[in-house]
C-alpha cells in the first residue's frame, strides 16, 4: 500500500502527519506545480492531497498538470482558511463518470 502525501497549511498537514501522511507546508503557492511534479516522481506515493487555498491560486497551472497524471491520485481537500459551502456531489459524480 502507498502513502498519503499532503501538501498545506500548518495546521493540515501536522493533523495528516499524525495520522502517519508524510507532508509539507507550502507557504508559497507559486511553488505548488513544481512540486507536484516532483512527488509524482516518487513510486511511493499514491494519493496526494492538496488544501483549496493553496490550489485555488495556480488551479490553471495545477489542473494541467493533473489532467496527464495516473499516479498518485489527487485530491484538493479543505482547510481551516477555506470558505465552507455545500458540495453538488452529483456534478463530482459525473464529473468523475467522464460527463460533465
Amino acid at each position: 500500500m502507498g502513502k498519503i502525501y499532503v501538501i498545506g497549511d500548518k495546521y493540515t498537514t501536522n493533523l495528516y502527519r499524525l495520522l502517519g501522511a508524510e507532508g509539507e507546508v507550502l507557504e508559497n503557492p507559486e511553488l505548488l506545480p513544481d512540486r507536484i511534479n516532483e512527488i509524482r516522481k516518487r513510486e511511493d506515493v499514491e494519493l496526494l492531497l492538496i488544501t483549496y487555498d493553496l490550489y485555488n491560486v495556480v488551479k490553471e497551472k495545477v489542473e494541467e498538470i493533473i489532467a496527464g497524471m495516473k499516479r498518485p491520485l489527487v485530491s484538493i481537500i479543505p482547510s481551516p482558511f477555506s470558505e465552507s459551502k455545500p458540495i453538488d456531489t452529483k456534478s463530482l459524480l459525473m464529473k468523475a463518470l467522464g460527463f460533465g
